[in-house]
Parts: structure tokens; C-alpha cells; sequence
């Protein structure tokens, strides 16, 4: 291994799914072939993480015993709690709510990131350089800048940024109502616990080193007042199997069909619902068209899919990477019409197999598709849905056009190569 010490703190790790985790795997696996990797997470898998609201279930679900695995050739510790410790600590994450006075606030997440910070720094003094991805847990991140700190070490951060739009659901029905399209504004609402919160925003003012996913994102840092020069702009790779064995039209018996792909968590928010009326549209002009629903199920997503029983609705879940490709592979279009994405590396996974994409207008899609070039951008209203999703279906050469935009776009600035070259870059320069 090279000479350099790197150790990531994370909130969810791999083996759970979701982007973070993800992403940051595939960061380790490459980096830890060239260098000496660390992670610490508190959760590493899928039932812990949906088993509770994520700011408790970190500290409920924690193992007595450190869990220790190998990813690659990187060593992954899941940190461990008593049960005393989870007694103690949990109401300070408890506390974090608006409903409460502010230095209330202020002494729970003290009392609480020192506590992990203790943890931590046994585990990261050898280090170079920590670099944490927040995650939606902000009291790890808070420990671990507290322990790179004490320690003197270089602290590069990834907030993942989510910005959205505060009351889109309620604005949404009312624009079904009363026919007005639905006008999406991005918003930062810092409140208690979650991506919001002004530890989140502490860390972005104090961290050596930035990793922000677009320009846009960069850009709202240095409209909050944090310092250009820290700022990197850096993005992710697609994920998927290098090649595979599964045919979905035949597994199916679609060979002659169309298929729509929403691949992603399975989450209100990420437009499930919108896509599902959207289906009964499309089906008045194109009846074998067939939407397949893979990722994992979050929240009401089960009442969701349950009130739109159709057999061309296919729901699948959580799939292997195998089957994610040859998802991508096979279907016509790929849709997701999310109000909240950092950047979209699902996106990014179907161009690379030269599928036009609908995604909803939200500023990070509009940079990434330098508006629309790589596939459409709708108002998320199903109307709006349906009439992409069958502009794409009667034009091919419209659809060939856009994936093979998409393709170029991802191949000139998103392979994993490019982002773990300047990931390096970029500790270099912080060290």
C-alpha cells in the first residue's frame, strides 16, 4: 500500500444501500488498492438503518461488540454501544428538536459529538487525513471535526447537500386541483437533526476541504459565506455490474414491450407516486408499456404501490447489481422525477447504457443535463411525466439522441477514474 492514510467516517456504510454508502464504497475499493483505508460507520446494513428514525437508530441498533469486516482492502469498523451508553445517550439526540430552546440544543449535541469523539480518536490518530461524508447524521460529523482537530489532522467533508422544497407535497395537490403547474423552489431550512441542521452548516465553515457534487451546490456554500478556495467540485461515478447474464424482457416475457425504469429509493419524495398515475396516462396511447419499480422501499412506499394494482407495475425492490444492469439495459426510458438529489448518479448509470432520462427541474439535473440535453425535465405533475415519457416512445431517434449525449457527458466527467483522481488531488493539496 502507498504511503498515505486515509479514514472515512461515515454515519451508513455498505453493506446498506442508499448513496452515500454506495458511493463511498466504491471510493474505498479503488483508493484502497494505492493506499492504507480506513472506515468507521454506525450502521452497515439495510434493516438498521430503516428501523427507526436515522438520528436513534444509530445509537439503538449499535452492536455491543465492534463489528469489523473487510471492503476490499480496507478495514471497516462498526463502533460499538453498551447499553448503558445507549441510555445515556439517547436523549441527547432525543432533545434535538425546534420545539426546544436553543441552548437546550446546544449542550445535547455537545454532550453528544464528545462522547463519539472519544470513540474516534483511538481509531484515526494514525491517519493523514479524515475525511467525513455526512450522511443525515450530523453529530457524527460534529465528533469526527472535533477528533481531527485534537489531533491535528486534515479534515476533508462531503455534506451531500439536500435542497427541497419545504411544503411540496401540500403545493403539489393544490396544483392537481386547481390545474396551476406546480412551481418547485429550492429551499435550506436549518432545523434540528438531519441535513439542515447548523452543525451541518458548522462543519461546511470549518472543514480544511469541501467535496460539493455541482457547481450549484458549490455555489450556494459561497453564497453562505464559506471560503471558494476549499471548495472542490466533485461529483460521482455510475455503479454497475460490468456486464450480465440476466435478460429481463425474457425473465418477463416483455420482448416486444416497453419498459419505464425508476431505479432509486422507493421514497415519496423521489416522485414514486407521480410516476404510478403517470403509467395510467401513458396506457390510453401505449397499453404494453410496462414500469418497473426497483430500490429500496422507504417510508409509505408500501401504501403507495398497493393502491395501483395493475400487472404492468412490476415492483421489485431491493435488486443485486446484476439485476440493476440488466434493468438498465433493457428498458426504454428511465425515469425519476425526484425533488431532492445531490447530484443523480442513477441518472448517470442509465446514460451510460445510452438511455434518455425525465427527471424533474430541479437546479442539480438542470446543470447535469445542461438543461435538458441528456433527456427531459419536467414540472413532477403525472400530466407532465406521462407526455415525456410518450414524446420518447413515438421518437426514437429523439430517445438515441439523448442517451447518446448522456453517455459522452458521464465518459468526459463522471468515471470513477476521473473522481478518484481528484479525490487524491484533493487530499494532497489539504495535507
Amino acid at each position: 500500500m502507498g504511503h498515505l492514510k486515509i479514514t472515512y467516517v461515515l454515519p451508513v456504510y455498505w453493506p446498506a444501500i442508499g448513496g452515500c454508502e454506495l458511493h463511498t464504497h466504491e471510493l474505498v475499493k479503488r483508493l484502497s488498492e494505492k493506499y492504507d483505508v480506513k472506515v468507521i460507520t454506525l450502521i452497515d446494513n439495510q434493516h438498521d438503518k430503516l428501523s427507526g428514525e436515522l438520528w436513534f437508530a444509530c445509537i439503538l441498533k449499535a452492536p455491543v461488540n465492534a463489528t469489523r469486516y473487510k471492503d476490499n482492502f480496507a478495514n471497516v469498523t462498526r463502533l460499538p454501544l453498551t447499553p448503558v451508553e445507549k441510555f445515556v445517550n439517547f436523549p441527547f439526540a432525543r432533545i434535538q428538536s425546534p420545539k426546544l430552546p436553543s441552548f437546550i440544543i446546544k449542550l445535547a449535541m455537545e454532550n453528544l459529538s464528545n462522547f463519539y469523539m472519544k470513540k474516534l480518536i483511538g481509531l484515526i490518530e494514525a491517519a493523514d487525513v479524515l475525511h467525513c461524508v455526512h450522511g443525515g447524521v450530523s453529530y457524527l460529523g460534529y465528533a469526527a471535526l472535533k477528533a481531527s482537530r485534537r489531533l491535528g489532522i486534515p479534515f476533508v467533508y462531503t455534506p451531500v447537500l439536500h435542497l427541497y422544497h419545504k411544503n411540496w407535497l401540500k403545493e403539489m395537490q393544490e396544483s392537481r386541483i386547481s390545474k396551476k403547474p406546480f412551481l418547485y423552489n429550492p429551499q435550506l431550512h436549518l432545523s434540528p437533526r438531519g441535513w439542515t441542521d447548523n452543525y451541518w452548516y458548522k462543519l461546511c465553515c470549518e472543514a480544511d476541504a469541501i467535496i460539493a457534487m455541482t457547481d450549484f451546490e458549490r455555489n450556494f456554500y459561497i453564497k453562505e459565506g464559506i471560503d471558494s478556495k476549499k471548495l472542490y467540485n466533485v461529483g460521482v461515478g455510475p455503479l454497475f455490474a460490468d456486464k450480465t447474464t440476466e435478460d429481463i424482457r425474457q425473465k418477463y416475457n416483455l420482448n416486444n414491450k416497453r419498459i419505464i425504469l425508476f431505479l432509486g429509493r422507493n421514497v415519496a419524495y423521489k416522485g414514486i407516486e407521480e410516476l404510478l398515475k403517470a403509467a395510467h396516462i401513458v396506457w390510453e396511447k401505449f397499453p404494453d408499456t410496462y414500469f418497473f419499480f426497483a430500490g429500496p422501499k422507504e417510508g409509505n412506499a408500501e401504501e403507495i404501490f398497493r393502491r395501483y394494482c395493475d400487472p404492468r407495475i412490476i415492483v421489485l425492490g431491493v435488486v443485486s447489481e446484476n439485476e440493476k444492469t440488466a434493468l438498465l439495459k433493457a428498458c426504454d426510458v428511465f425515469c425519476m422525477p425526484s425533488l431532492e438529489e445531490s447530484l443523480g448518479g442513477t441518472f448517470l448509470e442509465a446514460w451510460m447504457f445510452e438511455k434518455p432520462i425525465i427527471g424533474a427541474k430541479i437546479p442539480p439535473l438542470v446543470e447535469l443535463t445542461s438543461n435538458g440535453q441528456g433527456g427531459f425535465l419536467v414540472n413532477p405533475t403525472p400530466e407532465d411525466i406521462a407526455d415525456k415519457i410518450m414524446t420518447l416512445l413515438q421518437n426514437p431517434e429523439i430517445a438515441k439522441f439523448m442517451g447518446q449525449w448522456g453517455k459522452r457527458r458521464v465518459l468526459e466527467n463522471y468515471t470513477w477514474e476521473i473522481i478518484a483522481k481528484k479525490i487524491e488531488d484533493i487530499y494532497m493539496r489539504t495535507i
